[in-house]
């Protein structure tokens, strides 16, 4: 039997985003390094993480708007081109700080643009039915991409220098763009090695393209859409801030040396990639025994993230540092379930609008991210307490689960798209 293509284009999209990932935590490893042989303080360098956060604001939108109207393959590529450019030229910012935080900036804008064409693609490529556990493989790099980067990251840093673990990760991301351009299509129909049946099998499980373009003001005078893009707010602010802070906790306040700070990110991360993937089959399985998407895509999140709250302010509190890190893996795991929910949500609005609805729920969470490491780092530089953003971050929790308990999930309703879309779902049950 042929190997089904839409697994090899999932397996592409899951190495892009393991190399996404490995390249935006290179500096918060390499943090610790920077900051002492630069001499910069922790004030200053909340700075250097949270401007990557201005830039990967700016393209969300616009960048799922294009994948969803022209080819979510060539934003890919160029999303791919440019943020492995601006790594390449990263060490430069040694000599000057605004020169540092113009290479991140631009980071982070040519970033952005690659989880909304994500969105795109899969919702051209994934049936419904199979959608929550393919799409969040193929973005589950994330983590992956966090438990490689910490070992490999110190590993470069050890054996050679901090300035060399963006050398290395340029490198991955042009290696990427070569393999995508040769094997990636933007639809089922347009790939060549793919056969008929794999093909009629998809077409028939995805709602087809409608005779009009969609207009964007659905995406932007949706309530529902816009209450859930507000929890996402909420829950972006902790995970930013936990992305490139949790390294120099672990190094500083809990006093673990870089090697080992870098074995426990692997098991950090892959409770995080256990979560993640797992929340998404788990709501692919309720949604085929009848629950509603409400639950599977938004309440069943809020659940989890219930839980893992008391497990981040478990850590920060206990005094065995064995402890707090079996709490910190806990509460990333839980946590990493409702991202699964936020990653996936966006087909049930409307498929065609993908990579804009969810363009549009990770620029206002980039906006809110934006404030959760630079906050902690003036916190941390004004008391020197890590007690301080791990209960903030909690408080925050508490309004982000609460809403993914309340928000009403339910398509964008369109009158020529409303007759596809009701047979896909009958077709998905």
């Amino acid at each position: 039997m042929a190997q089904q293509v839409r697994y090899h284009m999932i397996g592409l999209l899951f190495c892009g985003s393991v190399i996404n990932y490995i390249d935006r935590v290179n500096i918060s490893v390499a943090a610790p390094v920077m900051m002492q042989e630069i001499g910069w303080p922790k004030d200053q360098f909340g700075w250097v993480f949270s401007i990557f956060l201005i830039g990967y604001a700016l393209l969300q939108l616009p960048g799922g708007v294009i994948a969803d109207r022209w080819s979510g393959r060539h934003v890919l590529t160029l999303a791919f081109c440019g943020f492995s450019l601006f790594t390449l030229l990263t060490p430069l910012g040694q000599w000057s700080f605004p020169l540092l935080l113009a290479f991140r900036f631009l980071v982070g804008a040519f970033e952005s643009m690659t989880f909304p064409a994500t969105a795109s693609l899969n919702a051209r490529w994934i049936p419904r039915q199979e959608f929550g556990r393919a799409h969040t493989f193929s973005i589950s790099g994330i983590t992956v991409g966090q438990m490689i980067a910490y070992p490999l990251t110190t590993w470069i840093i050890l054996q050679s220098s901090w300035q060399m673990v963006f050398y290395v990760n340029a490198l991955m991301g042009f290696l990427w763009v070569a393999v995508w351009l040769w094997y990636a299509s933007d639809t089922p129909r347009q790939h060549p090695r793919i056969t008929a049946a794999e093909r009629d099998y998809i077409e028939a499980n995805i709602a087809p393209k409608p005779t009009t373009a969609l207009p964007l003001r659905l995406v932007f005078t949706t309530l529902p859409l816009l209450v859930l893009a507000l929890a996402y707010m909420c829950f972006a602010y902790i995970g930013w801030l936990f992305l490139f802070w949790f390294p120099t906790y672990l190094v500083e306040a809990r006093g673990l040396p870089l090697s080992v700070m870098g074995t426990i990110g692997i098991f950090v991360h892959g409770a995080a990639f256990c979560g993640l993937v797992g929340g998404g089959t788990l709501a692919d399985w309720l949604l085929r025994r009848g629950w509603s998407p409400q639950f599977a895509r938004a309440r069943l999140g809020g659940i989890a993230l219930t839980v893992a709250l008391p497990c981040l302010l478990a850590a920060a509190t206990v005094p065995s540092v064995t402890l707090c890190v079996v709490f910190l893996i806990l509460f990333y795991g839980l946590f990493s379930v409702a991202l699964s929910g936020f990653a996936t949500v966006a087909i049930e609005f409307n498929p065609h609008l993908a990579g804009a609805i969810f363009g549009l729920i990770n620029t206002l969470g980039t906006f809110a991210g934006f404030l959760g490491p630079l906050t902690a780092g003036y916190m941390l530089a004004g008391t020197g307490n890590w007690l301080l953003p791990f209960f903030v971050s909690a408080g925050v929790g508490v309004v982000c689960a609460t809403i993914l308990y309340l928000v009403p999930v339910r398509p964008i309703r369109t009158e020529a798209l409303e007759p596809a879309m009701t047979a896909v779902r009958t077709a998905a049950h």
